[in-house]
């Protein structure tokens, strides 16, 4: 099995060594990180690894995780003859018999997989749960915020999924060669990924959560109120996607309309009240002017 990893960082010098520890333990047989113009030394760091199977990959300016992901999906569908490719940030990374399982698991028919993503304490990483099926009517949504069971792959079970997260994501490599170019850059952060798997399983890709492969994102176990310049990105992108999708969307008008309220109700848990409410109302007039 030919397998190639794809990993994006920003500034976060300690966890990208974290995250390389465990990813060069592993028998890839090419590691692609993309460095997003970082200012906090990993430029000078990535320069003293030696091992054969890295590509560094230096972007002039921070262009996010979008773009990141846009731009080693790019390189390597250009530059890399694989069979899979596994994508991930650089805080998080996998588990040491994540590719000995993946190796023996039946991929037949399978264009992408999604893994179990868990915090290092073993909770399971809400940010990074696929969903097999988007609430998007009043029922659904109410349905969902009492039981999402309909709406989530359940934590055990083998499930077929419409979106996936860009941690621990493992594609076909000639899935990703076909289609990187719907990872839409100009994002940033935030529904890049979401955008993309449902691009995938509208246009028939088979995508799928296979729980017994475990990645671990280092990321806050409790809910964090994320800052203003975050909540702009997550408002004006999910508005985008009238622009992006016209009418095949992921997300109904009444589930946007729920969500950016939901978004409103984060000003009063904000230190920064004014600021996060100029972000929100920010990335509403961005979110339906940009062109």
């Amino acid at each position: 099995m030919n397998i190639s990893a794809l990993i994006v960082t920003y500034n976060r010098l300690d966890k990208l060594k974290k995250t390389w520890a465990a990813s060069k333990l592993l028998p890839f047989n090419h590691i692609i990180i993309i460095d997003n113009a970082s200012t906090d030394g990993t430029a000078d760091w990535l320069g003293s690894l030696d091992d054969a199977r890295l590509s560094v990959i230096t972007s002039p300016k921070n262009d996010g995780g979008a773009g990141g992901f846009y731009c080693g999906a790019e390189w390597i569908a250009k530059n890399i003859d694989a069979d899979w490719v596994m994508v991930f940030d650089d805080d998080a990374y996998p588990t040491p018999d994540l590719l000995d399982t993946f190796d023996k698991i039946d991929k037949q028919g399978v264009d992408a997989f999604a893994t179990k993503v868990i915090t290092p304490s073993g909770m399971r990483c809400k940010m990074n749960i696929p969903w097999k099926k988007i609430p998007n009517s009043l029922s659904e949504i109410i349905s969902y915020q009492k039981n999402d069971t309909d709406f989530v792959a359940r934590n055990n079970d083998i499930t077929p999924i419409c979106t996936f997260s860009f941690v621990g994501l493992i594609i076909k490599h000639d899935v990703l060669k076909e289609t990187y170019y719907n990872i839409n850059k100009d994002l940033f952060i935030y529904y890049d990924d979401i955008y993309y798997s449902w691009y995938l399983n509208s246009s028939g890709f088979k995508l799928v959560y296979r729980p017994e492969l475990v990645f671990i994102h280092d990321v806050p176990e409790s809910d964090i109120t994320p800052p203003p310049w975050k909540v702009y990105y997550l408002v004006r992108n999910l508005l985008l996607s009238f622009k992006i999708f016209n009418n095949n969307r992921p997300f109904s008008h009444i589930s946007i309309l729920f969500r950016v309220f939901k978004y409103f109700l984060m000003v009063l848990k904000s230190q920064s009240k004014i600021n996060f409410a100029k972000a929100i109302f920010l990335g509403i007039k961005d979110g339906f002017s940009k062109k």
